[in-house]
C-alpha cells in the first residue's frame, strides 16, 4: 500500500468533472426510462414499495432517480480487511492502492503445461504469493473438487496476507466457524475479520457472515441467487461487491462512455437495492467494481488486456470517488497465452493506469494470463517485479532539504562523483527500486552468468521459493482444531 501524501494528492483522471456529471445524469435516466431485470419477486417487490415502476411478469423494475441518489449518500466510504494473522491490514477507502491478487480457472505450471489445477497447487500458489514482496494480497486458483472450506483452511495456512477466499454463499456460517477457531472465540474474530469476512450483521452480534460479490448479468440483469445474497448481505450490514463485466460491442455499447453509462447503471441498481433492504443503523458498504473490457470484433473473444480496459478502469475509479465509494477494479491482465512481449505491454499498461488513478483493489495483477482464465507460476514472480516498479512510481518524488542534496553536490564538486558519498549511501536503497529478476547487467556479465531467458529465472525463482518459503505456522493445536473442524463440516454436507 502506498499513502496518498507522498503523491501530494495526484492522480491519473481520463475525465472531467462535467463529464462523470453527464455519466450520473445518463445512468440515472437508464434506470429510470430502460430499468433493470431483477430475477427475484421480493427484490422487486422492495424496490415497488419504495417507488419504483415494476412488471413482475417480466421480472423488470424501472428505477426513479431520487432513489437512487437517495441509496448513494446512504453508502458508507470504505471498510477494512485483515490477513490470516490478523497483522496484514487493508483499509479499503480514499486513495490507498492495494495490488496482488491472481485467481484463475486453469494454471500454467512451472513445466509450461496449462491444466485444471489441484489441490497442492491452490496450496503452492498461496505460499508463492505470500512470498512475493510486492504483492498485498494472496490468491490462489479454482480447485474442481473444493469447496470454500477447503480454500479457507488452504489459505490461512499457507498465507500471511490477505487470502482469496471468496465463499458459495450457502456456506457462509461454516466459514464463520473457522474463522473463529482460527481466532479463538468468535469475539477475537469480530476484533479481526479474516479476509473478505465481515462481521457485522443483521442482529450483529449473533449471526456474522462473509461478505457478497455480485456479477451483474450484462446488460442491465440481476440474477436470482445474486439478488437473493444481495438482500441477505445487505441486511446484515456487510460488504457487498457488485463487480460488472461489460464488454463493449456484444453486453455493452461499442462506445466506451456508453460502456461506463450501463456499468454504472449494473452498480448502482445494486446499491439502490442493497440500501433499500438494509438496516438504517447498519448501512453496507460497498465496494464500486468494474471488470469490462471490450469485444474484439475481429474474433469474437472478450479481451482485457487493452488500452480500452485501462481507460474504463481510470474512469470507474473517478465515478466511484464521485460516489465517496471505495474501488475495485483490475490491472497486470494480458490476453497472451503466456509470458511474452505481449503479456509484458499489457500487463504493464493496464497495471500502472489503474494504480495511477487510485484504485482501491486491484486484482489478477500477478500471474494472470489469458484474460482472467489462467494463472501462470512464472508470471507471477515476474509481475511482483512489475508491481514493485508501479508501487516506486506511486510513491513519487520527495522534495526537501536533504534530498535537494544542495550541500552534497557542493561537496563533490565539478568533475567529482557521488559513488562514496554518505548522502548515496543513505539514500539509495530508499529511492532506487531494485527488481529481483529484471536484469541490468551488461552484456558480457549476463553471458558469464548463463545467459538466462528471464522466464527461466522466475521458473528457477519460483521453484525455490516453493521449495524453501513457509509463512509462519500455525500453532499445532490451533492447526489440528482446524483442519478436524473443516473434516466435520464436510461429512456433515456429504450427509445432506
Amino acid at each position: 500500500m502506498v499513502e496518498l501524501s507522498i503523491l501530494s494528492g495526484k492522480v491519473l483522471e481520463v475525465l472531467s468533472r462535467d463529464q462523470i456529471y453527464e455519466i450520473h445524469q445518463a445512468t440515472l435516466e437508464v434506470l429510470e426510462r430502460t430499468g433493470v431485470v431483477i430475477m427475484e419477486d421480493e427484490a422487486l417487490r422492495i424496490l415497488e414499495e419504495a417507488g419504483a415502476v415494476v412488471d413482475y411478469k417480466k421480472q423488470h423494475a424501472k428505477i426513479p432517480r431520487h432513489l437512487v441518489e437517495e441509496a448513494i449518500k446512504k453508502t458508507p466510504s470504505g471498510f477494512t480487511l485483515y490477513g490470516s494473522n490478523g497483522k496484514y491490514r487493508l483499509e479499503l477507502k480514499g486513495f490507498n492502492t492495494y495490488i496482488g491478487q491472481p485467481f484463475g480457472l486453469f494454471i500454467v505450471d512451472l513445466d509450461g503445461k496449462r491444466r485444471y489445477p489441484t489441490p497442492k497447487d491452490a496450496a503452492d500458489l498461496y505460499r508463492l504469493t505470500d512470498a512475493m514482496e510486492n504483492l498485498d494480497l494472496a490468491g490462489s486458483v479454482s480447485v474442481p473438487e473444493w469447496e470454500s472450506t477447503d480454500r479457507f483452511v488452504a489459505a490461512v495456512e499457507n498465507s500471511e496476507k490477505v487470502p482469496d477466499v471468496n465463499p458459495q454463499a450457502d456456506q457462509a456460517e461454516e466459514l464463520i466457524t473457522l474463522g473463529s477457531v482460527l481466532r479463538g472465540s468468535f469475539e477475537e474474530l469480530m476484533k479481526k475479520p479474516i479476509t473478505w469476512l465481515l462481521v457485522k450483521t443483521k442482529d450483529l452480534r449473533k449471526k456474522p457472515s462473509w461478505w457478497y460479490h455480485i456479477n451483474p448479468f450484462s446488460p442491465l440483469a440481476i440474477k436470482k441467487t445474486e439478488a437473493r445474497g444481495l438482500l441477505i448481505w445487505a441486511r446484515c450490514g456487510l460488504p457487498i461487491h457488485i463487480g460488472p463485466e461489460v464488454h463493449a460491442g456484444t453486453t455493452g455499447p461499442a462506445t466506451l462512455a456508453g460502456t461506463l453509462v450501463q456499468q454504472n447503471a449494473e452498480n448502482l441498481s445494486g446499491v439502490t437495492l442493497a440500501q433499500l433492504a438494509a438496516d438504517p443503523k447498519h448501512r453496507p458498504p460497498i465496494l464500486y467494481a468494474s471488470i469490462s473490457g471490450i469485444t474484439d470484433m475481429r474474433t469474437g473473444s472478450a479481451v482485457l488486456g487493452t488500452a480500452e480496459t485501462a481507460l474504463i478502469q481510470v474512469a470507474s475509479a473517478q465515478i466511484a470517488r464521485y460516489y465517496n465509494m471505495p474501488c475495485r477494479g483490475i490491472g497486470g491482465i494480458t490476453d497472451s497465452k503466456t509470458s511474452d512481449i505481449q503479456a509484458g505491454y499489457e500487463s504493464a499498461v493496464t497495471l500502472l493506469m489503474a494504480a495511477l488513478a487510485r484504485v482501491n483493489y486491484i486484482n489478477y495483477s500477478a500471474g494472470s494470463v489469458e484474460g482472467i482464465l489462467t494463472v501462470s507460476f512464472e508470471k507471477v514472480v515476474l509481475d511482483n517485479d512489475l508491481i514493485g516498479m508501479v508501487k516506486r512510481i506511486l510513491r513519487g518524488i520527495t522534495v526537501d532539504e536533504e534530498t535537494l542534496a544542495v550541500d552534497v553536490i557542493n561537496d563533490v564538486g565539478p568533475r567529482g562523483h557521488y559513488l562514496a558519498h554518505p548522502h548515496t549511501r543513505k539514500h539509495h536503497r530508499k529511492e532506487f527500486y531494485y527488481p529481483i529478476l529484471f536484469n541490468r547487467e551488461t552484456y558480457e556479465a549476463w553471458v558469464r552468468s548463463g545467459a538466462k531467458d528471464i522466464r527461466e529465472a522466475a521458473r528457477e525463482r519460483a521453484r525455490k521459493i516453493l521449495k524453501e518459503h513457509q509463512p509462519e505456522p500455525l500453532d499445532k493445536d490451533l492447526k489440528r482444531e482446524l483442519e478436524n473442524k473443516a473434516k466435520e463440516i464436510r461429512k456433515k454436507r456429504m450427509r445432506e
